[in-house]
């Protein structure tokens, strides 16, 4: 007999892990952190990929993580009932970007009257990191450039990049990118776009000095490579990590305010 709610078929995309996280987060509806739900798992070395699993059960339900006493603690929200965004751009939304471009590649600058490149219209987010096709979310660019950008973006995994995207601060997304290659160099260019992906920065660079500062605590360090097309670029690798306060953005405010600065030294033991 067919499950009139849809789901068991829901369900049924799950692996065992994700069905177990979703069973357990059934059978505490206070929550759980991850914590919690490593040490009840009994998985083995799929506890590796946890935070994935997590992911996968959010393309089916409803999944929020809030900060209770210290600790981020999932609950068990509603399933979700359907797709509502299909990806397909409308003539309307194409016309507005296009006209938004005024004939020039959105990304390498070349023009269609001078360069003679044709405009295509992408979103900016993937649709698999979460984008939506709305105009904040579409741009124009070349076909060199949408090759290059589709290659470079193919080489990310899109639940975790969905995951990321979705933290409403900038440091946040930042952090967390470099947590995900933790030990290694991450290219400036992809820093720069997710500091991006859901408001302009004029100074991404900013952001990521902030999550140095003591009241942060992260060791990012920087280095450079030339590509073989002779360009120089910048690359950030982070060696530890510390989950960023709920106030981070109050505490970097602080820490450069003169006036707090010193309160704030004294608090965390810096000379």
């Amino acid at each position: 007999m067919t499950d009139p709610t849809g789901i068991d078929d829901c369900d049924s995309k799950l692996n065992h892990v994700a069905k177990a996280i979703l069973d357990l987060l059934r059978q505490h509806p206070d929550g759980l952190d991850i914590d919690q739900l490593k040490d009840t798992l009994d998985v083995g070395a799929d506890q590796m990929h946890l935070d994935r699993r997590l992911r996968s059960l959010r393309k089916y339900y409803d999944v929020p993580g809030t900060f209770e006493g210290g600790r981020y603690v999932y609950k068990l929200g509603a399933r979700k009932t359907s797709v509502t965004d299909s990806g397909v751009i409308s003539g309307r939304l194409r016309a507005e970007a296009l006209n938004l471009a005024k004939g020039r590649c959105q990304m390498c600058g070349k023009t269609v009257a001078d360069d003679r490149v044709k405009l295509q219209i992408d979103h900016k987010v993937p649709q698999a990191w979460g984008g939506l096709t709305v105009i904040e979310n579409l741009w124009a660019i070349c076909g060199e450039c949408n090759n290059g950008k589709r290659d470079h973006f193919q080489s990310y995994d899109p639940d975790e990049m969905a995951e990321l995207l979705a933290y409403e601060s900038v440091h946040e997304r930042i952090a967390h990118l470099l947590k995900l290659h933790i030990g290694q160099p991450v290219d400036s260019n992809v820093i720069e776009f997710v500091a991006n992906a859901t408001e302009r920065q004029e100074d991404w660079q900013k952001r990521l000095r902030d999550l140095r500062y003591p009241v942060i605590g992260l060791e990012i360090t920087s280095g450079r490579y030339r590509t073989p097309q002779g360009f120089t670029r910048s690359t950030y690798t982070l060696h530890n990590w510390r989950d960023l306060p709920p106030n981070h953005r109050q505490l970097i405010r602080d820490w450069e305010n003169p006036a707090k600065k010193p309160l704030l030294k004294q608090r965390l033991g810096i000379a």
